[in-house]
């Protein structure tokens, strides 16, 4: 009787076990039910048309936006396999194409693109893509990809450029005439004092023509419309020209400008866009070196180069902040810390322009020992200055 109820209370043992085993199971799939829920959910009302796509390219799922966004019957897709890249523009595909075997290269990475792909009416809708390979995820066993429409972004980034354009316009227009009758007054031999505040004049309106230059060329950037216009010119009048305009905020900073500009060859470039470089660079060195410190403007030609640099005795620049230092809208910290004012897109667009002409810029710094800005531009023309 004690061997059977030891077996009564085994199997008994048993029987809970399994009964354990299947509440756990039916709560898993319960728990499994409510996730595919809020997943169903969080898909139906996205802004981007999701999908999920196997190994091959074709399209396993598509998220319901896909008819507000696209103009497609999101239960056309169940009918039967569709290929993914079928619709994007023809001319597109190989980049949709590129960036999905990069999916397939790079498990678990988020990986993003831009293209055009196809409405259901035939206009082509530019779009930006995130992706990731969940391919070994038993969850989703899929390629998952998010396109957003960009049309939006778009149109504000337009309105934005033609907004710029015209207020840049506006300023322009008075502050060449602020910086023009200023210089005329500079050269009437007035008093000391009187000097000082051309001197202001003409320092804050420069300030703010920079300001408004590097914005009206970040917006022309972004719209894929930045210039430069090449012509054989003669850097080094330019140059001490820039410099003697720089003078007065020497003064007016307490700080030591020197400028050594050697003979220059004649070369093919945009002067203006090289002396708003250059302008840059001495704007920032005024701005960031104390009274009694010092500022130097150099140019020389080493073999096919030229050589353009801007040394101060500032603060100096963190080493960890360098490699973000030509980035748009990047401000040091000792610039914060300092007061000192700007937009962040000086160094952005010096980098464009040099680049532009083949060239590199340069930077060496070290905290408390100031900075040094180095220009290297190719000579293209070989015929000497006088």
């Amino acid at each position: 009787e004690r061997r059977f109820s030891d077996r009564l209370l085994s199997r008994l043992d048993q029987v809970g076990t399994l009964l354990a085993l299947v509440l756990e199971k039916a709560r898993f799939l319960e728990l499994l039910e409510a996730e595919e829920e809020r997943l169903k959910a969080l898909l139906e009302h996205s802004q981007g048309v999701v999908y999920v796509l196997d190994g091959e390219g074709l399209i396993r799922y598509v998220s319901p936006s896909v008819g507000p966004v696209l103009g497609y019957d999101p239960e056309g897709y169940k009918s039967a396999p569709l290929r993914a890249l079928d619709f994007v523009h023809p001319e597109d595909r190989a980049l949709a194409e590129a960036l999905f075997y990069e999916l397939l290269s790079h498990p678990g990475e988020v990986l993003t693109g831009e293209f055009r792909v196809l409405h259901a009416d035939g206009t082509a809708i530019p779009v930006e893509a995130w992706g990731r390979n969940l391919l070994a995820d038993p969850r989703v066993q899929g390629v998952v990809v998010d396109l957003h429409d960009l049309r939006p972004r778009l149109e504000a980034e337009r309105l934005k450029g033609e907004f710029i354009a015209a207020v840049s316009h506006e300023l322009r227009t008075p502050l060449a005439v602020i910086m023009g009758l200023a210089e005329l007054l500079r050269e009437e031999g007035l008093s000391p004092s009187a000097q000082e505040s051309i001197d202001l004049i003409l320092e804050s309106a420069f300030r703010l023509k920079t300001m408004v230059d590097n914005l009206l060329d970040t917006s022309r950037l972004e719209a894929g419309r930045f210039e430069v216009s090449r012509r054989p010119v003669n850097l080094r009048p330019l140059l001490q020209d820039l410099a003697r305009s720089f003078q007065g905020v020497a003064r007016l900073s307490g700080v030591e400008f020197r400028v050594e500009v050697a003979e220059l060859p004649v070369m093919e470039a945009d002067p203006d866009r090289l002396v708003q470089v250059v302008g840059n660079l001495l704007s920032n060195a005024f701005k960031f070196t104390p009274p009694g410190g010092q500022v130097c403007l150099r140019a020389r030609q080493e073999g096919d180069r030229v050589l353009l640099e801007v040394e101060d005795t500032g603060p100096g620049i963190p080493k960890e902040e360098l490699p973000k230092l030509f980035q748009r809208y990047a401000r040091a910290k000792n610039a914060q810390t300092r007061g000192v004012s700007g937009t962040g897109l000086g160094l952005f667009i010096s980098k464009h322009i040099v680049e532009a002409h083949g060239g590199q810029i340069e930077v060496e710094s070290e905290e408390g020992k100031g900075s040094l800005f180095r220009v290297i531009l190719p000579v293209y023309g070989p015929h000497p200055s006088g």
